[in-house]
């Protein structure tokens, strides 16, 4: 007896369910990657507002510390930290996420950034207000008190 293996005709999948297939597939893989993008634009707008309080805290200590004032810069990922003593260190350089700012006092506001000095007896800032770090689908608020510059951050979907 001669065993002969033959193999069916209808045997495997169509061009119509492959094509099926790849479609659902690019459908789920694109979804995911516009969350993705969502995510990581949200979480760089967090880590700015995270470093423009620390360098916020640090311009108020140098000016605590050596008198006099001291001023915070942040322009769309570049922060720096001017002032009397050695103490504020200058330009930090490209230490944070490059996202979009913009505080809610027109002097705080310059260029493409924000700026906010500190002075007198408690170093505090020149006012109190908030600063707003975009991420597209709402932004990270970081709010100043007034005397003594202590910052709040949170979280505000955009409407």
């Amino acid at each position: 007896m001669n065993r002969s293996t033959q193999i069916p005709l209808n045997a495997g999948y169509s061009l119509v369910e492959l094509l099926i297939v790849v479609a659902i597939l690019s459908i789920v893989i694109s979804i995911a990657g516009l969350s993705l993008c969502r995510e990581l634009n949200h979480q760089e707008a967090r880590a700015a507002a995270q470093v423009w309080q620390a360098a916020a805290a640090w311009t108020q200590v140098g000016a605590l510390w050596r008198g006099g004032s001291g001023r915070l810069t942040y322009q769309t990922g570049d922060v720096s930290v001017a002032g009397g003593g050695a103490l504020f260190g200058g330009g930090m350089g490209c230490v944070a996420p490059a996202v979009r700012a913009e505080a809610n006092l027109s002097r705080w506001n310059s260029g493409d950034g924000v700026s906010v000095s500190y002075s007198g007896a408690l170093a505090s800032p020149d006012g109190g207000g908030s600063i707003f770090f975009d991420s597209g689908g709402g932004a990270f608020r970081v709010a100043v008190r007034p005397e003594t510059g202590l910052t709040v951050r949170s979280w505000s979907a955009a409407n």
